[in-house]
């Protein structure tokens, strides 16, 4: 199962520190210099808050360099916006950024996020599922068609694994947030656009005919009827 070990930010103080750590015991937290995120590796077990705002580079330039370079291509972004401004969110998610969050950041929200990940993390208590010739494995985060896996992101795999779980029923851009591992009061509905676009990309490019289809007003649905 995906595990979250590490969680990194470019900005804050003590008070964000300790409010993680009192109650995800687990995980290490840490203020980082952001041009030491260039130096590192990192896996899908490290979380990263980058301000849109920093001292050396713009926040989605250093996004943009983490992701080409190889060294953040498994890790969890999040993009901490300055206001809630439609271009920055829709540059963000372009640029390899798995989300945002409108800061600055403060504790209770930040607490919020991650209780809404640890959920999404959390596999159901059958964790493989087949669906024709494709097996979703939650514990492994795997996906395997005619035996061969499926290069999915983490929020492909939530999104692909939630409609298999539940399929032939419409879920709407607000019920699909929480799929996302973000809270339910978020209005995000941009990040499940952009996701589940590029969910059915990967599907048709492995020629996998289980494609999740637009309701148009409603939402998505994973037809198998």
């Amino acid at each position: 199962m995906l595990k979250l070990n590490r969680l990194l930010l470019t900005s804050g103080g003590l008070d964000l520190i300790n409010s993680i750590s009192d109650l995800f015991y687990s995980i290490q937290v840490q203020i980082v210099d952001p041009d030491s995120l260039l130096n590192q590796s990192f896996d899908d077990s490290t979380w990263i808050f980058i301000d849109w705002l920093l001292p050396a580079m713009a926040g989605i330039q250093l996004v943009r360099l983490l992701r080409a370079s190889g060294l953040g291509e498994k890790v969890r972004i999040s993009m901490v916006l300055p206001d809630r401004d439609e271009q920055m969110q829709m540059r963000a998610l372009a640029a390899g950024a798995d989300d945002y969050i409108i800061g600055p950041l403060n504790p209770d929200q930040l607490i919020d996020r991650m209780k809404a990940y640890r959920v999404a993390l959390t596999p159901p208590d059958d964790p493989v599922m087949t669906l024709g010739e494709m097996t979703v494995d939650t514990n492994a985060y795997l996906v395997r068609f005619r035996g061969k896996p499926l290069p999915l992101k983490v929020n492909e795999f939530r999104l692909l694994a939630h409609f298999v779980r539940h399929p032939d029923k419409v879920y709407t851009r607000g019920n699909l947030i929480g799929v996302l591992g973000k809270s339910k009061d978020v209005n995000d509905e941009r990040t499940v656009d952009v996701w589940m676009s590029r969910l059915r990309s990967t599907l048709r490019r492995h020629e996998v005919p289980y494609v999740p289809r637009t309701v148009r007003a409603c939402g998505y649905i994973l037809d198998t009827v």
